[in-house]
């Protein structure tokens, strides 16, 4: 499980967000306070990935970080297979949120939301797959802006996506709301009709947590 200690803190940090040493010391941290999207701000707003039908019987969200080894283990090797027994029969919804833990994993996320839902999946798949080509560079962003102009988006519109807060705070707003609600604090972390789950599940393990949970003579495929 990849811990988010020091990467938190260089995230609170770029967002004004207290790290958790900082909420212990200070007797009344300051909230985020959301950038609203201008008029110049690159649409769609970043948001939740669904994965599935919407009225499958299990309901499964993944708190994940562009830049977690963890994350891009089970994206590369694990969730395949998961998508091909329960997803894509219409057992689970999957719902992937963003849960960076530093800068660079903000930007990957805004790169990735930035080529709208069409881009979504492949542009994930390709970070998740080459994550140590890019997550640990010098010059990270240009990677990602290399990147997203080869899927097709111009390279203002991905400056303008990484850089406008009106469109990363929904982002960081996203991260807020899982550790307010699940208490998540690192990733990846999988919260499955309401049960938290943290570290990577192996398909066996996923498979045996909801099983349980599916309706009387629902199987899995394969």
């Amino acid at each position: 499980m990849s811990q988010a200690t020091p990467r938190r803190a260089a995230l609170a940090a770029a967002f004004s967000i207290p790290a958790s040493a900082a909420l212990a010391q200070a007797p009344a941290p300051q909230a985020l306070e959301p950038t609203a999207p201008g008029p110049g701000t690159p649409r769609p707003l970043p948001g939740e990935r669904i994965i599935g039908r919407a009225d499958a019987p299990v309901a499964v969200i993944e708190y994940h970080s562009l830049t977690c080894g963890n994350c891009a283990n089970f994206h590369t090797t694990i969730f395949p297979r998961i998508r091909a027994a329960f997803i894509e029969p219409g057992l689970v919804r999957f719902v992937m949120r963003d849960f960076p833990l530093d800068r660079v994993a903000l930007e990957a996320a805004a790169m990735v939301h930035c080529g709208g839902p069409e881009r979504y999946e492949a542009l994930i798949s390709m970070l998740y797959t080459n994550k140590e080509s890019w997550a640990h560079s010098q010059d990270a962003r240009a990677w990602l802006r290399r990147a997203g102009t080869l899927a097709g988006m111009p390279a203002e519109r991905i400056d303008a996506c990484m850089t406008d807060r009106g469109f990363t705070d929904p982002i960081a707003v996203m991260r807020l709301q899982g550790e307010r609600e699940f208490g998540i604090n690192a990733t990846p972390s999988f919260v499955i009709n309401g049960q938290v789950h943290r570290g990577v599940q192996s398909f066996d393990r996923f498979s045996a947590l909801v099983r349980p949970l599916l309706p009387p003579g629902a199987a899995p495929r394969g």
